[in-house]
């Protein structure tokens, strides 16, 4: 009796674990979060009237990609209704303002449109938005300020911009731009790059901007998520850049530089990384989930496309993986939660990083967490 007691408890918990490790977590909270927001144009960061911007059009990234490994219609659609309600007709734009590298990331979803429909108004629309970099201010490195007010360099706009940018020219026909993502991504590297390979969230020139060390202009810490974004665009932006482009060897390097200081400063406990990336042992710090998510996503890219052998690096990627997915919490209406998570702006000390509150469910975050268990998953 006893023995066959054991025997069942042994295979209920068998059977839980299974279940458990069954589930595929980036396409149940994708899809949770389209049932909580229906009309894609409700994304939008706070009171802020204009959803063709940065929160909008990193879901629209993270449900095309989606919807490329498991051909479920849902989440195209869910793309093709953004980008419909913000393309008129004849291609024009109501939305776009290139006030800031943000406004930019949405004409990476009328890109898509425009490569598998050949409709005109999408093409339109993208060559739009590329217009806007034609007057758009630089700081002395030729570098694209942040925004027009705001004359930095922060990690998450050389991202919006860019990932935009080598689409464009490989879909548009204007190789004549990839020399502008290579010197924009090359001067992040310069401007914000450190030795372990991890990057600074800014850098202002002349050392404004309230947070900026005045000797060396950098921020002083390398916050979660704007190393994220620059981990997101280094996975992807080889898929437009030609093999012969003058300077792709050197964005290879700041890209295996960047995996081999994620993998040094991987937390041993939970398997994720923290608020201020390269202290996980320090007072006060704590996972962040948005930026976790992005470093699975950029480390198991680089594995698959043989930028980074896997013996090394696919231990890194599944403890990560156990530890993300705790982090999507199941809500009172069958949906999901993100915890801890952090989007916020430049700050001065480590203190003002780990005091940020431990945010729940941001847009960055939903993105981030869907692209980063769906590579892993599928």
């Amino acid at each position: 009796m006893r023995l066959s007691l054991l025997l069942a408890i042994v295979f209920t918990l068998c059977l839980s674990n299974a279940t458990a490790a069954s589930r595929i977590y980036s396409e149940e909270v994708a899809t949770s979060f389209i049932i909580n927001h229906p009309d894609p144009d409700v994304i939008r960061w706070g009171k802020q009237n204009n959803h063709f911007t940065w929160q909008a059009g990193y879901i629209m990234f993270a449900m095309e990609k989606l919807w490329r490994i498991t051909n479920d219609s849902t989440y195209f659609n869910y793309v093709r209704r953004y980008v419909d309600q913000n393309v008129d007709a004849e291609g024009r734009v109501p939305g776009f303002t290139p006030r800031a590298l943000d406004n930019f990331l949405p004409g990476y979803a009328c890109l898509l449109l425009y490569e598998l429909t050949g409709e005109q108004r999408y093409a339109r629309a993208a060559e739009t938005i590329r217009r806007g970099f034609d007057d758009y201010p630089r700081n002395a490195y030729g570098i694209f300020y942040h925004s027009v007010t705001i004359p930095q360099l922060w990690v998450d706009g050389v991202f919006m911009g860019q990932i935009f940018l080598a689409r464009y020219a490989k879909t548009m026909g204007h190789p004549e731009d990839y020399a502008e993502v290579v010197r924009q991504i090359q001067g992040l590297v310069q401007l914000c790059g450190r030795p372990d390979g991890l990057f600074y969230h800014g850098w202002a020139e002349q050392g404004k901007g309230g947070w900026a060390k005045q000797e060396d202009k950098h921020s002083a810490e390398v916050w979660s998520e704007g190393l994220g974004w620059g981990a997101v665009l280094l996975a992807d932006v080889f898929d437009y850049l030609p093999e012969d482009e003058p300077g792709r060897e050197q964005l290879m390097d700041a890209l295996r530089h960047l995996c081999q200081g994620l993998k040094d400063c991987q937390d041993s406990h939970t398997g994720l990384w923290c608020q201020v990336v390269d202290k996980p042992n320090e007072d006060g710090n704590w996972n962040e989930t948005s930026g976790s998510a992005m470093f699975i996503y950029l480390l198991q890219t680089a594995i698959n496309k043989g930028y980074i052998p896997a013996a090394d690096y696919q231990p890194v990627v599944d403890r990560a993986y156990q530890g993300i997915v705790r982090k999507a919490v199941r809500n009172s209406d069958g949906g999901y939660n993100l915890i801890d998570c952090s989007s916020i702006g430049i700050k001065g000390s480590y203190e003002e990083y780990i005091s940020q509150p431990r945010e729940i469910s941001t847009y960055a975050a939903f993105g981030s967490f869907i692209i980063g268990t769906g590579i892993v998953e599928h």
